[in-house]
């Protein structure tokens, strides 16, 4: 896990901002369920943490044994088009942050036939910078 991230949750987040770590088995049953395998810094943030974030801001996730909202947003995405191979890990309302299983981050409008555009080469890049936003307006 990305030391910056870490220092970043134990900084600002409260005992009840994030779900707590899941099984390997527990992941898999979700990846299962969208028919996708997660990119590995994904996998590690979902085993430590779950789902969650700081400062008011979230990521999709799995919520232990109560559900997933990666799943719930996904599911929900995928029927206004978003392609198969892409998962949610941010739903911002009008549009929704998506990774693929090479572990880049894209944005996607609602009706696009394609991923918009590349906005983080990797899950940290993304984390460390979402966090990072939310912190400096909290």
């Amino acid at each position: 896990m990305d030391q910056k991230i870490i220092t970043m949750i134990e900084e600002y987040a409260t005992d009840k901002d994030f779900w707590g770590k899941l099984s390997e088995q527990r992941i898999r049953n979700v990846e299962g369920e969208l028919k996708i395998t997660f990119p590995e810094e994904y996998r590690e943030f979902l085993a430590e943490y779950g789902a969650g974030g700081v400062c008011g801001e979230y990521i999709e996730g799995i919520q232990g044994d109560k559900g997933a909202s990666v799943v719930t947003a996904t599911e929900k995405w995928r029927e206004f088009g978003l392609p198969e191979n892409a998962f949610v890990v941010l739903d911002v309302g009008e549009y929704a942050i998506c990774m693929l299983e090479n572990g880049k981050v894209y944005s996607w409008t609602r009706g696009s036939k394609a991923l918009d555009q590349e906005r983080y080469v990797s899950f940290y890049d993304f984390v460390n910078d979402y966090f990072q936003e939310a912190i400096d307006n909290f």
